[in-house]
């Protein structure tokens, strides 16, 4: 449970630095779906920071997976603040 939470935290930290423009509602969003995405997307970032730090970059077919899986991760949360935010604004 504790390293849940800290992969959850840390997902949503590095979603907020790739993410600028998302930052608050990354900040202020309580729902199950993003703390799943969150968890994955630190496990995600933290595999393809492993990745590219060896040396020599023998692996660069999995460094480019794990860089499309990181992208693929920040769209779907866009995706899920773009929901629960348009429901919070009346008229949206």
């Amino acid at each position: 449970m504790e390293e849940t939470l800290g992969l959850m935290h840390l997902g949503r930290a590095r979603l907020a630095m790739a993410l600028p423009r998302h930052r608050e509602q990354l900040r202020s969003a309580k729902d199950d779906q993003l703390n799943d995405l969150f968890e994955k997307y630190a496990l995600a970032a933290k595999t393809l920071d492993t990745l590219q730090r060896e040396l020599p970059l023998r692996q660069e077919d999995r460094i480019h997976d794990f860089q499309q899986l990181c992208l693929d991760l920040q769209a779907e949360v866009v995706g899920v603040l773009d929901r629960l935010f348009a429901r919070a604004v009346p008229g949206a």
